[in-house]
């Protein structure tokens, strides 16, 4: 049997970790799972589809970040089910990023 290393994976410094996650809960405890995701600094309940769907967006700056995040809403009581259906990295600085007075969002100085 080999020896498993845990292997630290360095984080890219100026990169964003954009992803949706599906939860599925059990209706009766639907509107105290929501007030536990809105805890959670990064994520953002983007649709409650019927009793039991919530699509969550997460943002973070770190691959470590979004795994605490998701296991965070997955030990919410009341979760069946917590699956990461979507998962992209960003190098836009978000700072960076500017409203025109048209509702599109242009890199800082682009705006037209």
């Amino acid at each position: 049997m080999r020896n498993a290393t845990t292997v630290e994976r360095e984080e890219e410094a100026g990169v964003w970790h954009i992803s949706s996650v599906l939860l599925q809960a059990e209706p009766a405890k639907r509107e105290q799972i929501c007030a536990a995701i809105e805890q959670i600094p990064s994520a953002e309940i983007t649709e409650v589809s019927d009793s039991t769907k919530i699509i969550v967006t997460l943002e973070t700056p770190s691959e470590r970040d979004l795994a605490n995040a998701l296991s965070d809403m997955q030990q919410l009581d009341g979760v069946v089910t917590a699956s990461l259906i979507f998962h992209q990295t960003d190098t836009t600085d978000l700072n960076s990023i500017v409203i025109s007075d048209q509702g599109d969002m242009q890199p800082e100085g682009t705006c037209s």
